[in-house]
């Protein structure tokens, strides 16, 4: 996903994240402010942010990381020249959070990798087969103002490699409201809605992931 810190919207006006010292994000237009609002710091520390601009041009997504594996993101509604906050989710434990919208933007996705591959790491479930939690998969439902979170656990092959797992990306390939393809280190995977809170991916019983 691309960072930026402004979003063009229309006739000559955008959407500015200033964050030198104070959390700031203004709506330009002709090259003057005509709002602001200012983010309050976090109470985890602040590492940067950067804008997403949802397709309709009438949301806009500030997400921002401590620096110590934590993401968080403010959901903003733009309307009458003004920056409107629909949502503050504070941090999350996690690292490379992604966000996308669909179901004609009434559904705000977020994906993020909370864990690493090595065997130390591996947890056991209730019939003693290891796994190992790899990230999550969020939606937050505009009409409900709620983020429903889901958790993606791994189980490894028999040849599983952690020095050829633990890298790649965690991103969208594909999206809809109720198909979720995203790209994660071994190949693509498929969940479907509605999501259940624990989301199980198997590589060796998918053939559409690889190593």
């Amino acid at each position: 996903m691309e960072e930026t810190k402004m979003v063009f919207l229309s006739d000559n006006r955008r959407v500015v994240l200033e964050d030198d010292d104070d959390i700031i994000l203004s709506f330009v237009s002709d090259d003057k402010a005509e709002s602001r609002f200012e983010v309050p710091y976090p109470s985890g520390g602040y590492g940067g942010g950067w804008l997403t601009l949802s397709p309709s041009k009438n949301y806009v997504v500030f997400s921002y990381f401590s620096g110590e594996s934590e993401e968080g993101f403010c959901l903003f509604n733009i309307e009458d020249h003004q920056l409107k906050l629909v949502y503050d989710s504070g941090y999350l434990y996690g690292e490379e959070a992604n966000y996308s919208f669909v179901n004609n933007e009434r559904i705000l996705v977020q994906t993020f990798r909370t864990g690493a591959w090595y065997q130390e790491n591996a947890e056991a479930d209730e019939n003693g087969d290891l796994y190992y939690e790899f990230g999550e998969l969020n939606l937050f439902y505009m009409e409900t103002q709620e983020l429903s979170r889901h958790t993606i656990h791994v189980y490894p092959s028999d040849d599983w490699e952690e020095e050829v797992t633990d890298v790649g990306t965690f991103a969208f390939s594909d999206l809809n409201g109720s198909e979720f393809h995203v790209t994660v280190p071994w190949g693509k995977a498929t969940f479907y809605a509605p999501l259940e809170s624990v989301l199980v991916i198997r590589p060796e019983k998918n053939p559409g992931l690889s190593k």
